[in-house]
């Protein structure tokens, strides 16, 4: 009867875990295209986030706001004169487990020839926040103009703001 009883008390702790866990899987990069893993456990839920190239996982983090749980995601990737960045929202709530709820990939930079040596650089960075209730993606983007390597003037820059309210 003892037994029994640890059996069970063993069961009901084990059916209440609501602990996320994330595990980091990088895939044999067969090419470019490769995209890494994440697996994210809750308790019995479990599902994969694919993100990145040559088989790297994506950066993440664990968000809580407002008595809620997020996973944050984002990977940048180099593409030659384009490169990339992704930023990821998914929930962490039972019923909407790994929804997404924000996802962008931004071109983070971009190599243009104007003349024949004179270049423009385009760079952005990207930042996701949560405040209020409300996802907040501040993105900034500057363009120079370069010749020979050399920063010769930034010709604009600029911030954009993507308010997204949760629910």
């Amino acid at each position: 009867m003892k037994t029994i009883c640890y059996i069970l008390l063993l069961l009901i702790v084990y059916s209440c875990n609501t602990e996320v866990t994330i595990t980091p899987i990088e895939v044999s990069p067969s090419w470019r295209g490769t995209q890494g893993k994440l697996v994210v456990k809750k308790g019995d839920l479990v599902d994969t986030i694919y993100d990145c190239h040559f088989g790297y996982t994506p950066e993440y983090k664990l968000l809580k706001h407002l008595d809620k749980e997020y996973l944050f995601t984002s990977c940048e990737m180099n593409n030659g004169g384009d490169n990339y960045q992704t930023f990821g929202l998914w929930s962490l709530e039972d019923a909407t487990f790994l929804d997404t709820i924000f996802f962008k990939e931004l071109n983070i930079s971009k190599e243009i020839q104007i003349k024949d040596k004179t270049y423009n650089w385009i760079r952005r960075k990207g930042n996701l926040k949560l405040d209020n209730s409300t996802i907040v993606f501040e993105m900034d983007s500057i363009v120079t103009l370069v010749e020979n390597d050399e920063i010769m003037n930034t010709i604009s820059s600029g911030k954009s703001f993507k308010r997204i309210k949760l629910k």
